[in-house]
């Protein structure tokens, strides 16, 4: 018995096969895999290929061989029929897995007993490395049950391989594979869905599609093959749909119907086209034209639905449809089809439409043609461009920066900002003509946040990511990011594209490494864990009592008070809310009011959170102070979720975890599962028990946990990080 049996069919894979192999081989889960390859009747050597493949203790490789080719579903049907493990995933010969696929994935099936687990995933290009281009609205939840399971009918690609099913649900169901023909896991996948009670979802990009021109889907275009093939799976699929919710029929009709458009402008013969899109609404119309369809939805969609272009079966008009959003003309042309019969102005309509039409070319065409001027142009060998923390001198970036003025003046430095406080010979406005040609020339590209993807990055420009700190809100891919992909389903697409254009990312530990290898789907080889210049700075100052008692004086605060800073983080739940929460702030005039009088509180608030609460007694920093001035003059930092509690470790600063809203959060954001019991300690949520730690002057530096958060999310370093990433630019500049 094992626990996951791991099936790939394969034919012709001799140059790939190793790869996906050597995936499995390389997981970090300790059970017992099962890998079942079943070959196709390989007309090369990908048999031996496997054959030769060593495996680890725990990797059992099982090598099965068909009498004849009969397609990828009989010979994944197979692998399923021959699987002894309790969990089947199906893997491509020419697909490789992240390392922690199998674990995480499984860890997850065990939590609820899932019928299955699926991840996200990405495309791999040879050339172009992974590109991430998925943006289901799924992926912001945890679990899906019963009839919510059909919300994966929304999915904009109907994948089979980037899950983990139980086994007893495949075979209690009868769910197979279609055999014969290509889109075999159309059927599939319906099923699936259909039959689910409960699915795990896990958010990482975990599962890599590589793109390979010798597929089967990527070969045969001259033939009608695709054409008979979808219709094949087509009208298989339909003979077994029985939906549960009431927008399935929608969804799934939405799905197979565009597929249908896309295959035949692409897949097969261009005087088929017209055939493949008639056979297809016919089949789905046969099965059912009676359904329940949402009442917003995007313009063709509503051509094609409510206007019953597909029930009625009217194909020209479906093609014309098709032409239009394909040129970007239907929502112009469907206005002046309504304007025109309504008996409006017509012509002020138009002439209206023009007029924004210009107005919006012409400011394109200004802003391209600064741009590509200075795109054309070549990088200067030594010029280094700060974009900040969006756009803020604050952060890794002014440390960094300051370092770097002071002791590289041969460098060309600018900074992106309009804070006075950057020299006006070194600032740059922001997105000005002076920009365009500043990031043009830049050999080296340095900034802390997300950057504006028109932003364009030469073959020959370095781009160093300082990032804002050391997550212990999960990040990225690792949350479901449930409100902010909510309004914004392009969000993780755009910001991977982001990711991509990264040559090193900077860490300030080795446990933030771990983490933003994982939360950023990024390579460890390009992860740089050299530590923060602002926790530098924090380390290099913190015996100097001048400038302690310098930023005191600044805040009026008297050398004798000891300083308690409460610097909670944003929570993602109250994104694009008009009512916000702020129910998670600790009680600041409870705990001014009952603490000793030698305290002082600093309380460092979000904009909107300064704006709602109207604080006495309580010390609020003007923005000319920076966090890290107030950390250094901290003796307690009473904080939640943020990365802030990592930067004073190194300095050994009493912290104090305030957090009522645990459950809120974990369904919009969560914690790294292994940062929360290390921070388990220090984590109260009640007032009076934060403010029973300081009257008690109980310091938990002696915490056996303090000493394993500093060994492995702290800045410990012997080195000056400042002086090791200059090492890297400076070296960059050499070659």
């Amino acid at each position: 018995m094992y626990d996951i049996s791991v099936i790939i069919p394969t034919y012709n894979s001799e140059d790939l096969i190793a790869d996906a192999l050597d995936s499995i081989n390389h997981q970090t889960f300790n059970g017992k895999i099962e890998i079942i390859c079943v070959d196709d009747c390989s007309e090369d050597n990908t048999v031996d290929v496997i054959k030769g493949f060593h495996s680890k203790e725990n990797r059992m490789i099982k090598v099965l061989q068909q009498s004849q080719n009969q397609r990828q579903g009989a010979a994944r049907n197979r692998g399923v029929q021959e699987a002894k493990g309790e969990y089947i995933f199906f893997l491509d010969s020419d697909d490789v897995l992240d390392e922690n696929t199998l674990e995480v994935m499984y860890k997850k099936a065990k939590l609820r007993d899932c019928d299955f687990v699926l991840c996200d995933w990405t495309y791999l290009y040879s050339d172009r490395g992974e590109v991430y281009v998925n943006n289901d609205l799924f992926l912001i939840e945890e679990w899906l049950e019963m009839d919510q399971c059909e919300m994966l009918f929304q999915a904009e690609s109907y994948f089979t391989v980037n899950k983990l099913y139980k086994k007893d649900f495949l075979e209690k169901n009868h769910i197979r594979y279609g055999e014969g023909y290509i889109y075999e896991d159309l059927e599939f996948y319906i099923n699936v869905v259909q039959n689910a009670n409960m699915i795990g979802i896990v958010s990482n990009p975990f599962y890599k599609v590589r793109i390979n021109p010798s597929s089967t889907t990527k070969t045969n275009y001259h033939t009608t093959v695709h054409m008979n093939d979808y219709l094949a799976a087509v009208s298989r699929s339909l003979t077994i749909f029985s939906p549960r919710h009431e927008e399935s029929f929608y969804m799934v009709y939405k799905y197979l119907f565009y597929r249908a458009q896309l295959y035949s402008e692409k897949r097969i013969p261009k005087k088929y086209r017209k055939q493949m899109v008639k056979s297809t609404v016919e089949l789905l119309n046969n099965r059912n034209k009676t359904y329940y369809i949402p009442e917003k939805i995007v313009l063709f969609n509503q051509l094609y639905f409510h206007n019953k272009l597909i029930m009625d079966n009217k194909i020209k008009t479906i093609m014309l449809v098709r032409k239009l959003q394909k040129k970007g003309k239907l929502n112009r042309y469907y206005k002046l089809y309504r304007s025109l019969k309504n008996m409006i102005d017509i012509h002020f309509y138009i002439n209206k439409l023009k007029e924004s039409k210009l107005n919006k070319k012409r400011r394109l065409y200004h802003l391209e043609k600064i741009k590509k001027k200075y795109q054309s142009s070549p990088v200067q060998s030594n010029t280094v461009l700060f974009l900040g923390f969006d756009y803020r001198y604050t952060g890794n970036s002014k440390y960094f920066f300051d370092y770097l003025k002071e002791r590289y003046p041969e460098l060309n430095i600018n900074y992106v900002t309009k804070d006075e406080a950057v020299p006006l010979e070194y600032r740059i406005k922001p997105k000005s003509a002076e920009f365009w040609k500043a990031l043009g020339e830049a050999k080296v590209f340095i900034t802390e946040s997300w950057t504006p993807l028109a932003f364009y990055k030469k073959e020959d420009a370095l781009w160093l990511q300082l990032w804002h700190g050391t997550p212990y809100k999960k990040l990225f891919f690792d949350s479901h990011e449930k409100f902010v992909s909510k309004y914004n389903r392009n969000h993780k697409r755009n910001k991977k594209k982001d990711v991509a254009k990264w040559d090193y990312l900077l860490a300030d530990s080795e446990g933030g490494k771990n983490k933003f290898k994982s939360a950023f789907s990024i390579s460890s080889d390009k992860i740089l864990n050299y530590g923060y210049p602002r926790v530098q700075w924090l380390k290099d100052n913190d015996n100097n009592q001048v400038l302690k008692e310098e930023i005191k004086q600044k805040l009026q605060i008297s050398n004798e008070k000891k300083v308690i800073l409460y610097a909670p983080t944003w929570r993602d739940y109250n994104f694009k809310n008009k009512y916000p929460d702020f129910n998670y702030l600790i009680n600041l005039r409870k705990l001014a009011a009952e603490i000793g009088n030698e305290y002082v509180v600093i309380a460092k608030l979000h904009s909107m959170e300064k704006q709602n609460l109207a604080i006495d007694n309580i010390i609020i920093p003007s923005g000319d102070i920076e966090t890290q001035e107030l950390l250094l003059i901290t003796d307690c930092l009473i904080s939640d979720f943020s990365s802030i509690i990592f930067d004073v470790l190194p300095i050994n600063r009493n912290i104090l975890l305030y957090i009522n809203d645990e459950e809120k959060y974990r369904d919009a954001r969560g914690a790294y599962e292994d940062l929360e019991k290390l921070l388990d300690p220090f984590t109260f949520n009640h007032v009076e028990d934060i403010i029973d730690q300081i009257n008690n002057k109980e310091s938990l530096i002696i915490h056996p946990n303090y000493s394993k958060l500093k060994e492995t999310y702290a800045n410990v370093h012997g080195w000056d990080s400042n002086k090791k990433l200059a090492d890297v630019i400076v070296n960059y500049m050499k070659e």
